[in-house]
């Protein structure tokens, strides 16, 4: 695209503030990106279960799984993809 004497390219998606927008909002990039962290974050939390307290396993969980699923929520959340993260399907 043209504007004036400059060029301007169209971008299928960009990343703001860690939360991937795509052009038709769907969510889908934000969610193949988020996964892969989650899953990771399971296996950490897997690995360190049997040497850490009942105490120190929910502040693991609350720092890395929870963060990550709640941060930009309130954008993402309410997508078809949300399903997921969440495991759960929208009525």
């Amino acid at each position: 695209m043209v504007s004036g004497n400059k060029q301007t390219t169209h971008m299928s998606n960009t990343i703001f503030l860690g939360i991937v927008i795509d052009n038709s909002l769907s969510w889908k990039l934000h969610m193949e990106q988020i996964i892969p962290k989650l899953s990771a974050d399971c296996y950490a939390i897997r690995s360190v279960k049997p040497y850490i307290s009942h105490e120190t396993m929910k502040m693991v969980y609350f720092s890395y799984l929870q963060s990550s699923m709640m941060y930009g929520l309130i954008f993402w959340g309410n997508s078809s993809y949300s399903v997921k993260i969440f495991g759960y399907k929208r009525i």
